[in-house]
């Protein structure tokens, strides 16, 4: 993947183009053509039953498995759940040795930051998909962000989506099955797009093969500071939780029986932008460093995205999703390639 690239996945072809070529590309279909095509025998009830297989699929592969235990080890914890006062992230997220697939330094590594909280949000992004429809690495890469969404217990409601190229049976699917909120452009661009605004609770960012572009947007929105390590996700983060908790069942497959018999009260609290600190899933920040060594006066150079880099270095923490590319499934088609948990900013 170039330094400002999607990558455009058609059906049975991913091919690379420039993120100039694909705003006009995108721009072309929506004003010529209208909304991306879905294919002849297109249907919610045939794309559902592809997205339930993925879901299956991921649960049950053992990358998934490792990168759930290891964001555990690392301090992600459930929206939902309650700490003690005054208690912080598991000693083992800022003490292990560097390991295959988790990085990050020991808490004696000079200009080390000592986490002193849980990594808890209560939303979650999702850009950058393609279409569940057409694509079976859009359908992987959402499954994945469904059981990470229900595994830190982000409430439906608190997911968004966007793509430019979700077709309408794309977007059908996604609402009539209660996946999230799917954005509309003027949302979508609130959130990544140049002038984004910052976010309005303690988010978790899930854009897996975005251009550089959109990273560095979102960054420059919530507080992505000169230094890389200025601030957290800003809105503030979740408060206590009353009533009946999340259960274990599954997020996606359960989707189509939800229904409101049950009311939730959440209380969230307008806190320092601090309090969260920056969790994106998300192409390797350090792999966007090393493109741009001896380039980085270059106008376009993702400049916020390479501070990041080193905030992650200096104190911060990166998971691996799949190093060894275990889910061939996935692998074969680059779902997950260079995609890595990446967190910084503690406070």
């Amino acid at each position: 993947m170039g330094d400002d690239e999607w990558t455009v996945v058609a059906k049975g072809s991913r091919r690379k183009m420039s993120s100039t070529a694909f705003r006009a590309l995108q721009v072309r279909a929506e004003h010529e053509s209208g909304p991306a095509e879905d294919p002849p025998d297109a249907s919610v009830d045939k794309t559902w039953s592809q997205i339930e297989r993925a879901v299956r699929e991921i649960r049950d592969a053992p990358f998934a498995k490792t990168l759930l235990r290891r964001m555990e080890d690392a301090g992600f914890v459930p929206n939902h759940s309650r700490a003690k006062p005054g208690e912080g992230l598991p000693e083992t997220a800022v003490t292990h040795a560097t390991t295959r697939g988790t990085r990050n330094r020991p808490s004696g590594h000079p200009g080390a930051k000592q986490p002193t909280g849980f990594l808890r949000y209560s939303r979650m992004v999702i850009l950058g998909l393609g279409s569940p429809t057409r694509s079976a690495v859009s359908r992987f890469q959402l499954a994945l962000a469904l059981v990470l969404a229900q595994h830190l217990r982000i409430d439906a409601e608190d997911v968004d989506l966007y793509d430019p190229v979700f077709t309408p049976v794309d977007v059908a699917t996604l609402r009539a099955k209660r996946v999230g909120t799917v954005l509309d452009r003027a949302a979508a661009d609130a959130a990544c797009g140049p002038d984004a605004a910052p976010a309005r609770a303690s988010t978790f960012w899930y854009m897996p093969h975005c251009e550089a572009a959109l990273y560095e947007n979102v960054l420059r929105a919530n507080g992505g500071g000169d230094d890389g390590v200025s601030g957290g996700v800003s809105g503030g983060v979740p408060g206590d939780v009353s009533g009946d908790g999340a259960d274990e069942t599954s997020f996606v497959v359960d989707a189509a029986a939800q229904t409101k018999t049950k009311t939730k009260t959440k209380t969230k609290t307008n806190a320092n932008a601090n309090d969260a600190p920056f969790a994106f899933f998300a192409n390797r920040f350090e792999t966007y460093e090393l493109r741009w060594v001896g380039r980085r006066g270059a106008r376009e150079c993702p400049r916020r995205v390479l501070e990041a880099a080193a905030a992650i270095a200096r104190g911060g923490l990166e998971i691996e999703v799949d190093p060894d590319g275990t889910f061939a499934a996935a692998a074969a088609l680059g779902a997950f390639n260079d995609t890595s948990v990446q967190a910084w900013g503690f406070s």
